[in-house]
C-alpha cells in the first residue's frame, strides 16, 4: 500500500504545471465560499454589536407608530411603577459641509448615563479636564462628542470646530463605535433646538422590571413598545434574503470547482491505465489502487482548500467593505470590521476542498474500481463508448432538469428556488457531451475553412476526448451562464426600474431637507399657491411595525398624484386615487405578496386609538422597499397617527405655463430660504439608478471569481489533453505537420471548447435569468421584474469565452513548440 501510494503521490511533483492549475481552481472556488461567508458573518456580527452598543442596558423602547413623541409623555413614564430607568432619544441625520451624512443622537446625559454608560464615558473625562467645573457638553450649545473614526476622517481634535448644516459645532470628546458608524452625540435640548424639533422625541429607551404589564398598559394608549430582541430580529429579517443571495452566488463558484476536481480525477485514472495494469499484474489489489488515486485527489482538495481558505480570508477584507456599503445603501448604515485571522479558516477551507474532491472524484474512482487489468495494460488507447456515455448523461440531465423544474414550480420557499436553480444548472451540464457531438459538424466545417486539415483535426480531437472536454466545457459553460444570467437579470431589473420611474417619479422638481429635518408647512402652502405651479405633493415616509415586519407607510396628496403620475397597477387602476381620498389605502406588490393582502381586503393599522381598519383600493408596482409599503392620504395619516410631518415635496409645474424657468427660480429661491435642497427630475432619477448600480458590486465580484475558476478548468483540460496525447503529437510531427501547425491545432481546440461553452451558456444563462427573475427575486424581495432581453450580457460572455480559451491554450502551445518529436514518440 505504501509503495503504490508513494508512486501515485509522486506524480503530483512530476507534473507541477498541471498540479498548480488544479490547486488554483479548487482554491478559487473555496475562496469564494469562505470569503463571502466571512464577510456576511462580519456584517451580521457588526450589526448585532452596534445594536447592543447603542441599546446599552435598555430592555425596551417606546415610540409612536408613526412620527415623533411629545416630550410631555416623560412625566407619565417617570411615574410608571414598572420603569426602573429611562432615557429620551432624538435620532436624526445631519449633513456635514462636505456632504457626508452623519447620525445625530440627541441624549440627556443625566438620564442616559445609567442606560448607556459606555457611550458617555467621555463625559466623565471631559468633566475631569474642566476641573469639575461642569460639563461643556451640557452647558455649551455647540458642544458635541464625535465617533473616533469620524473625528479622524475630519482631522478634528478636542476643542476644534466644524460646520454641519449651517451650524458651528465644537468637539469636546470622542468615543469608539463598534461599527465605526459616523455618529455625533449632542445634548438633547441642543439637538431639539438645532434640528427644529423643540418638545419632540423619536423614542424613549427603557429598563423595565415588569415588561408584560407595562406593554399591555402602554399599547392600549396607542404607543408601540418593542423589546430589544424584537428590534434586532426585525432588522436581521431585513438582511435574510440579501445574505442568502450572496451565499448562493459563492456556492456557484464552488460548483465550477467541483467540475475541475472531476477533470483532475479523470485524468489521474485515464493517464495511468498502463501503470495501473502493471501494478495489478505485480499483485497490487484493486482497493490499493483506488485508495492511492483517492489519496491523490484528496491531497489536491485539502491543499487547494487550505490555500482557498487563506485567499478567502484576504477576499473577505475586500468583500466586507463592499457588503457594508451595499447594506448601508439599501437598509441602514453598516461599516463592518473585517474578520480576524484564526486557524479555523484554513481548516474550514480544507474541509470544503476535501468535500469538493470527494464529489468530483466519485465517478472517476468508480470507473477505476471496475477497470479490467488486461485492458489497463494496453496503456492510453482511444476510449470506446464515450458517445454512448454522453447520450446516457444527457438522459440523466433531462431527468435532473425536469425534477428541478418541478421543484421550482411546486413551492414558494426561497431555499427551494436556489435548489432548483442549482439542479437545473447541474442537469444542463450533463448535456455538454451531447452538445459537443451535435456541434461537431459545425466546428468541422468552420475550422476546416479556417485552417484546413489542422482545423479538422482540432474539431475531431474535441469530440474524440469527450471524457475531458465535456467536463471542461461544462465548468466553463456554468461560469459563463452565471455571467449571462446575472447580467441579464441586472439589466432587466434596471429597465424595470426605469419603466417604474417614468410613471411614478414624474415631478419637475423635488425638495428635500439635507439634514433630516421636516419640510416647513409654510413652504408647502406657499408653493401650492405659487402661480405656474400646477400641484405639489407633500410626501411623508415613515416606518411602521406590522406583524413583526418593519414596513413603510407613506402619506401623499391623492388628487395631485392621480393627475400627474401614472402608477402601474398589479390590481386596480387610477380610480383607486378617489378611494384613497375617501380614506382607503393602496399597497405595494411586496406588501401584497408578503402578507397575502388582496385588493378589497381590510388592513388593521396600529393607530393611536388602537387598531384601525382600512380598505385596500389597489395594489401597485413598487421598488423602494421589499418589506411592504402602505400609501394613504395626508388626512388619513393625520387621523390614524396624528402625524403632520412632510419629508419631501414633489413640485409639478403647469405644462402650458409661459414662464416655467422663472417659476423654477422662484421655487429654488424659496427652498434656499428654508434650507431645503432642490433636485430636478433627471438628477433625482440618476441618484436612484446610482444606488441601484452600487448594490450589485458584490454580485459582480462573485461572477468574476466563478469565471476565474472556469478559466483554470479550461487550462487544466487543455494541459491534460496535451500530456495524454504527447505520442499523438509526435505522430503528427512525423507525418509532416510543423510545430506551428500542431500549436495552431492546440489553440483551435481551446477556442472550440470555449465557443462550445458559450453555446451552453446562451441556453443555460437564459434559463437562469428566468429563474432569477420569476422565482428567486420574487421569493426574496416580493416584487416583479420584467424580462428585458438585451445583447450586452451575451456579447460580454462571447468576449470572455474567446479571451479565456485562447489564454488557457498559451501554456500547452508553448509546450508543443518546445518539445522534440523523438521525445514525443517515446513510449512511456
Amino acid at each position: 500500500m505504501t509503495t503504490v501510494l508513494r508512486s501515485f503521490l509522486r506524480s503530483l511533483i512530476r507534473r507541477p504545471a498541471l498540479t498548480l492549475i488544479q490547486l488554483a481552481g479548487v482554491a478559487c472556488g473555496v475562496a469564494a465560499v469562505v470569503g463571502m461567508n466571512l464577510a456576511s458573518r462580519s456584517a451580521m456580527g457588526s450589526f448585532t454589536e452596534t445594536v447592543r452598543f447603542l441599546q446599552g442596558q435598555s430592555t425596551h423602547s417606546v415610540t409612536r407608530a408613526v412620527g415623533s413623541l411629545d416630550e410631555t409623555v416623560l412625566a407619565r413614564i417617570m411615574a410608571d411603577p414598572d420603569v426602573r430607568a429611562f432615557a429620551p432619544v432624538l435620532d436624526r441625520y445631519l449633513s456635514l459641509a462636505d456632504g457626508t451624512r452623519v447620525r445625530v443622537l440627541g441624549l440627556d446625559p443625566f438620564l442616559d448615563h445609567g442606560v448607556r454608560s459606555r457611550l458617555f464615558a467621555g463625559l466623565d473625562r471631559a468633566g475631569e479636564r474642566q476641573g469639575g467645573a461642569g460639563w461643556p457638553f451640557i452647558l455649551d450649545r455647540e458642544a458635541v462628542i464625535l465617533e473616533s473614526r469620524l473625528a479622524e476622517d475630519l482631522s478634528l481634535g478636542v476643542g476644534q470646530r466644524f460646520q454641519a448644516a449651517g451650524l458651528t459645532l465644537r468637539v469636546t470628546d470622542t468615543f469608539v463605535h463598534p461599527a465605526a458608524e459616523p455618529v455625533v452625540l449632542m445634548d438633547l435640548g441642543h439637538a431639539q433646538e438645532h434640528l427644529g424639533m423643540r418638545g419632540r422625541l423619536d423614542r424613549i429607551d427603557l429598563v423595565l422590571q415588569n415588561p408584560e404589564r407595562f406593554t399591555s398598559r402602554w399599547t392600549a394608549l396607542g404607543y408601540r413598545v418593542a423589546a430589544g430582541d424584537q428590534r434586532r430580529a426585525v432588522y436581521t429579517d431585513m438582511l435574510r434574503a440579501f445574505r442568502l443571495n450572496l451565499q448562493a452566488l459563492s456556492l456557484l463558484a464552488l460548483l465550477v470547482g467541483v467540475f475541475l476536481v472531476y477533470n483532475t480525477s479523470m485524468f489521474s485514472v485515464v493517464s495511468r491505465r498502463r501503470e495501473v495494469g502493471v501494478l495489478r499484474s505485480l499483485g497490487a489489489g484493486r482497493s490499493e489502487i483506488v485508495a492511492a488515486v483517492a489519496a491523490e485527489v484528496a491531497v489536491i482538495g485539502l491543499a487547494g482548500g487550505a490555500v482557498g481558505g487563506v485567499l478567502g480570508f484576504a477576499l473577505a477584507h475586500f468583500l466586507t467593505g463592499v457588503v457594508g456599503e451595499t447594506v448601508s445603501r439599501l437598509y441602514f448604515f453598516l461599516r463592518p470590521i473585517p474578520p480576524g485571522w484564526t486557524l479555523a479558516i484554513p481548516f474550514a477551507g480544507s474541509a470544503l476542498g476535501f468535500l469538493s474532491a470527494i464529489l468530483g472524484g466519485a465517478y472517476p474512482l468508480f470507473q477505476l474500481a471496475r477497470q479490467d487489468p488486461v485492458y489497463a495494460l494496453r496503456g492510453r488507447v482511444a476510449e470506446s463508448g464515450q458517445e454512448r456515455y454522453a447520450l446516457w448523461a444527457a438522459g440523466a440531465g433531462l431527468l435532473a432538469a425536469a425534477a428541478s423544474g418541478a421543484l421550482l414550480s411546486s413551492t414558494g420557499a426561497i431555499h427551494a428556488g436556489y435548489a432548483g436553480a442549482f439542479g437545473l444548472l447541474l442537469g444542463l451540464s450533463f448535456f455538454t457531451g451531447a452538445l459537443l457531438i451535435a456541434l461537431d459538424p459545425l466546428w468541422q466545417r468552420g475550422l476546416r475553412g479556417l485552417a484546413g486539415s489542422v482545423g479538422s483535426l482540432a474539431a475531431g480531437n474535441v469530440r474524440r476526448n469527450l471524457g475531458r472536454t465535456s467536463v471542461a466545457v461544462a465548468a466553463f459553460g456554468v461560469a459563463l451562464s452565471l455571467s449571462v444570467g446575472l447580467g441579464s437579470m441586472i439589466g432587466s431589473f434596471r429597465h424595470t426600474l426605469i419603466w417604474w420611474m417614468e410613471g411614478q417619479i414624474s415631478g419637475d422638481m423635488y425638495l428635500m431637507p439635507p439634514d433630516g429635518r421636516q419640510i416647513p408647512a409654510d413652504l408647502y402652502r406657499g408653493l401650492s399657491s405659487l402661480p405656474g405651479v400646477a400641484g405639489v405633493d407633500p410626501y411623508r415616509n415613515a416606518s411602521l411595525d406590522y406583524r413583526g415586519t418593519l414596513i413603510k407607510v407613506s402619506a401623499v396628496d391623492p388628487a395631485v398624484l392621480g393627475r400627474f403620475t401614472r402608477f402601474s397597477w398589479l390590481a386596480g387602476d387610477d380610480d383607486a386615487w378617489q378611494e384613497v381620498a375617501r380614506g382607503a389605502v393602496i399597497v405595494s406588490e411586496s406588501f401584497h405578496r408578503r402578507f397575502g393582502i388582496d385588493m378589497g381586503d381590510s388592513v388593521i393599522l396600529p393607530g393611536l386609538e388602537g387598531g384601525v381598519p382600512v380598505t385596500v383600493a389597489g395594489i401597485f408596482y413598487d421598488y423602494t422597499t421589499e418589506h411592504g409599503l402602505v400609501m394613504m392620504s395626508r388626512d388619513s395619516l393625520r387621523a390614524i397617527f396624528a402625524d403632520e410631518g412632510i419629508d419631501s415635496l414633489a413640485v409639478f409645474l403647469d405644462p402650458a405655463g409661459p414662464n416655467r424657468d422663472e417659476v423654477k427660480e422662484e421655487v429654488r429661491r424659496r427652498a434656499a430660504a428654508a434650507a431645503v435642497t432642490v433636485t430636478d427630475r433627471r438628477r433625482f432619477r440618476e441618484g436612484i439608478l446610482s444606488v441601484f448600480d452600487a448594490t450589485f458590486a458584490v454580485t459582480r465580484s462573485m461572477r468574476a471569481l466563478a469565471i476565474l475558476v472556469a478559466f483554470f478548468g479550461i487550462t487544466g483540460a487543455l494541459l491534460t489533453l496535451f500530456l495524454e496525447r504527447r505520442r499523438d503529437f509526435g505522430i503528427y510531427r512525423a507525418m509532416g505537420l510543423s510545430r506551428r501547425e500542431v500549436a495552431v491545432m492546440t489553440l483551435l481546440e481551446g477556442v472550440t471548447m470555449g465557443l462550445s461553452g458559450l453555446v451552453f451558456s446562451a441556453v443555460a444563462g437564459t434559463a437562469l435569468t428566468l429563474i432569477l427573475i420569476r422565482v428567486i427575486n420574487l421569493q426574496s424581495f416580493n416584487w416583479t421584474i420584467f424580462f428585458h432581453p438585451e445583447a450586452g450580457p451575451y456579447l460580454r460572455a462571447a468576449a470572455i469565452a474567446l479571451t479565456a480559451s485562447a489564454a488557457a491554450a498559451v501554456y500547452p502551445v508553448a509546450r508543443v513548440l518546445t518539445t522534440y518529436p523523438q521525445i514525443q514518440l517515446r513510449e512511456e
